[in-house]
């Protein structure tokens, strides 16, 4: 057995609870056979874990993503556009808005692993911060009408809002492209390969794929176990695979 044969086989036997030094052939297929059964369990509830934090970051990316179209729709209205299509605009963008919003507070609220939590906050507070950092912004954005809560969502004064637009209408479309193109520019840097949303993205994909990996190899295993375990010389080997994919995972993250 060379040094990777050996690394594999005790990765492998440590990774199924058992003692690198013992090979008993009279009780090594049943301590084999427990300790299969724990590390599929232990694989799926990291399987069950990371399925459910890629749907609900799926749901964050799709929120997002009609935020950033909600925002290039403010950020290029036309000057002919009328008071109840800029109204009609304002609202879209409002909804979308809070729906990205709510959507990273309920990802980061149910993401368990602390990284993932923390991408999915800081993709809520990216948003928050685009409306409410730069003071003449929100001084802008409150003449016409709008309002942030402490939740982070936006509201709308539809009476001050029309009010605003039959004052000047005019200032009302510029304050609105402003906000627009620099939620847009956000939601986009979200977005991009290297933004919190598609780079937590992948990463759970790769992880997902690990484990499927390490489900199969475990099924493998368990098929094999019956003449495997019998062998004390052939133990080893059995779990090189696995042990290699162990040592693959524990590299990758």
């Amino acid at each position: 057995m060379n040094i990777n044969d050996f690394v594999a086989a005790n990765s492998a036997r440590s990774y199924l609870g058992l003692n690198p030094g013992t090979q008993s052939t009279s009780s090594t297929g049943a301590v084999g056979q427990g300790g299969l059964r724990k590390a599929e369990q232990r694989i799926q509830s990291q399987v069950d874990v990371t399925s459910a934090q890629l749907s609900s970051f799926g749901k964050l990316k799709s929120a997002v993503s009609g935020t950033q179209i909600a925002a290039k729709a403010l950020g290029s209205l036309p000057n002919t556009s009328t008071n109840a299509a800029v109204k009609s605009a304002a609202e879209s963008f409002v909804g979308a808005f809070n729906a990205a919003v709510s959507a990273a507070k309920t990802t980061s609220t149910g993401a368990g692993e602390s990284a993932t939590a923390q991408s999915a906050s800081r993709v809520g507070r990216d948003l928050v911060r685009t409306v409410s950092a730069d003071a003449p912004t929100r001084d802008s954005l409150k003449k016409i009408g709008f309002n942030l809560a402490s939740d982070g969502s936006l509201t709308i004064d539809t009476k001050k809002f029309d009010a605003a637009q039959t004052a000047d209408p005019a200032a009302v479309r510029i304050t609105l492209a402003k906000m627009g193109q620099q939620v847009d520019k956000t939601a986009t840097q979200e977005l991009a390969s290297n933004g919190n949303v598609s780079s937590t993205v992948s990463s759970l994909t790769q992880r997902a794929s690990v484990l499927k990996n390490q489900q199969s190899t475990l099924a493998s295993l368990q098929q094999t176990t019956g003449d495997t375990f019998g062998s004390g010389s052939s133990y080893g080997n059995a779990f090189s695979g696995f042990g290699n994919l162990g040592l693959s995972a524990y590299r990758n993250y």
